[in-house]
């Protein structure tokens, strides 16, 4: 989830190379109307490394260990597979949608991303964080990717351009074993960083909108580690 190595309060932040996808599978999924179903038999949605996809989860899309059972682990380390920005180019057509996020903008959003998942990430009971792998230590690998601004860079603050969102982004995070760096659940979502109502953009409300999302996204991940038992 986040983009530069730290070491927060009393969990380590540790650079990753993957930026694939995530955890949350059935855990999250939880919340759902219907329960999770992964996929078996011959038309099971396998991706290469054996993990089979996962159905009606609250995630875009889910995948995990059919046999998957995380009760022997007592342990987590947490890394960063950074966050990534859309290749937009600039324009100034009244229609465009889709604007590049500026440069002082990007370290912004890796801050607001790294304090809500800190703050959440802290209040986990079921597990110590660590640095080094074990026999009973997980690793959760997160990126954000994909991120792309909805909002005018020539306009924002100035009035007179109303927005329901002001961007939008992809979560990615995976579950891994810390020795054998099996992946063991992965998940991947997009969300829009909506407003209940249109708004005039401003830069106040544009990064309040942008803390919100970071909120509910550091929230599924905290209740999925707490919640998830196996499938």
């Amino acid at each position: 989830m986040f983009a530069i190595t730290h070491t927060f309060k009393r969990f380590p932040i540790r650079a990753s190379t993957a930026i694939a996808a995530a955890l949350l599978c059935v855990s999250i999924g939880t919340a759902a109307p219907k329960a999770p179903r992964v996929q078996t038999g011959p038309d099971a949605e396998i991706t290469y490394d054996g993990l089979h996809r996962v159905d009606r989860t609250v995630m875009d899309a889910a995948w995990v260990k059919p046999d998957l059972d995380l009760t022997g682990y007592t342990k987590l380390i947490v890394a960063s597979g950074g966050v990534s920005f859309r290749d937009v180019r600039p324009t100034n057509s009244r229609r465009a949608t889709e604007f590049p996020v500026q440069e002082q903008d990007k370290e912004r959003l890796r801050q607001i991303l790294r304090e809500e998942f800190v703050e959440e990430l802290e209040k986990l009971d079921r597990y110590e964080f660590v640095s080094e792998p074990g026999p009973d230590v997980l690793v959760l690998v997160g990126a954000v990717i994909d991120v792309v601004s909805s909002v005018p860079p020539d306009r924002a603050g100035r009035g007179g351009v109303y927005l329901s969102s002001v961007g939008q982004a992809t979560l990615v995070i995976e579950l891994r074993d810390s020795q054998t760096n099996e992946v063991l659940t992965r998940a991947a979502d997009r969300r829009a960083a909506d407003a209940p109502f249109a708004f005039e953009a401003s830069a106040p409300m544009a990064w309040s909108q942008v803390r919100r999302l970071a909120k509910s996204w550091a929230g599924l991940v905290r209740r999925g580690l707490e919640d998830f038992n196996g499938v």
